[in-house]
């Protein structure tokens, strides 16, 4: 049985495209329904028969022409069944046209090559998507690694995270799980801000005085760059706060990283969904 939302007869507001129980999903659902436009969030398989894509020749068309936003879950680690997996990746597919192809405004819009974003479980590689080159070296291992080779600004703490269950300890701690891990080197107490990015709009979430790292500005870019719109990037300030360098974006940014600069957002989210 579904647990998505039901649509009421001639729905014309925005499809929220997510797990039922998404925190993010819900918020932006009630903030768009008190906003005075309808949303209801719908899981994938509800998602994917909602929409009917046509095509005529070399043109091709989606009804309705509805505003999207998209927060797919990550599939199951492990297949329940082929049948269920098959499903699955069937509505995947056909949610991929649809947002591909809708002429309505999407967030989050998925590229031609498919749903997946251009951000990697390494770091690394993910800067060098970016377009960045300055970060520290980067180890993943089967067992927890040892500190490796370092260099001038990398910082003088080996950090170790399990990827399954994302705990990171400080070498020679070593953080829970069955790995595999991955390591790299950063500060030994990192100051953090979280930059939250819409389009080419900006929001740092704490209220430190920082213009002068200019991060917002370089948030923008380095989300455009790996084809995200909605997403939050994660900086290392240096401890005299005169240089950052981006640790972590995060194509799907939790409720927490959302609530801290809602007060800009929320409308920006109401004008791209609703222009």
């Amino acid at each position: 049985m579904s647990s998505s939302e039901v649509p009421p007869p001639g729905f014309s507001g925005v499809v929220i495209v997510a797990d039922p129980d998404d925190e993010v999903a819900a918020e932006v659902r009630d903030f768009v329904v008190e906003s005075g436009h309808e949303a209801a969030v719908l899981d994938v398989f509800d998602a994917a028969q909602m929409f009917t894509v046509t095509v005529d020749g070399s043109a091709a068309g989606v009804e309705p022409a509805l505003p999207m936003m998209l927060r797919l879950p990550a599939p199951p680690l492990r297949r329940i069944s082929f049948d269920a997996e098959f499903h699955l990746h069937e509505c995947l597919a056909h949610l991929w046209a649809v947002a591909a192809l809708t002429t309505a405004p999407v967030i989050n819009r998925p590229a031609p090559g498919g749903l997946g974003t251009r951000v990697s479980p390494s770091a690394v590689l993910t800067e060098l998507r970016a377009g960045l080159t300055a970060g520290s070296v980067e180890v993943f291992s089967s067992l927890p690694p040892g500190p490796g080779p370092t260099a001038a600004e990398e910082g003088t703490q080996w950090w170790v995270q399990d990827l399954a269950s994302w705990t990171t300890r400080p070498w020679p701690e070593r953080p829970g799980g069955l790995g595999p891990y991955r390591a790299r080197w950063s500060d030994p107490d990192p100051l953090f801000e979280n930059v939250v990015v819409l389009g080419d709009h900006a929001w740092p979430c704490s209220a430190v005085e920082l213009d002068g790292l200019r991060l917002a500005q370089r948030s923008t870019g380095i989300v455009a760059r790996l084809g995200l719109e909605l997403a939050a990037v994660v900086w290392r300030i240096s401890p005299d706060l005169a240089r950052a360098q981006p640790v972590l974006i995060e194509p799907f940014p939790d409720v927490e990283q959302l609530r801290m600069v809602w007060l800009g957002l929320g409308p920006r989210l109401l004008k791209v969904l609703f222009p």
